[in-house]
């Protein structure tokens, strides 16, 4: 479940990041201002729980999951 939370985060980055560019001339700055730091908070979550899903993952062998 933490990768693809994590996986989700990092889509939603991308996202904001495209967005704060393709927003038109009279509210490009205020886009900018709100989903350019928007984005930095969703990729620094979704790594840190991608990271935090790829180590618990490898430390539980797979046979004996509950």
């Amino acid at each position: 479940m933490k990768l693809v939370s994590g996986a989700l985060l990092l889509l939603t980055a991308e996202q904001a990041y495209a967005h704060a560019h393709l927003v038109q001339f009279p509210n490009q700055d205020v886009a900018a201002r709100v989903l350019i730091p928007a984005s930095v908070v969703f990729v620094t979550l979704g790594a840190l729980l991608m990271v935090w899903g790829l180590l618990v993952e490898a430390r539980t062998p797979r046979g004996t999951q509950t």
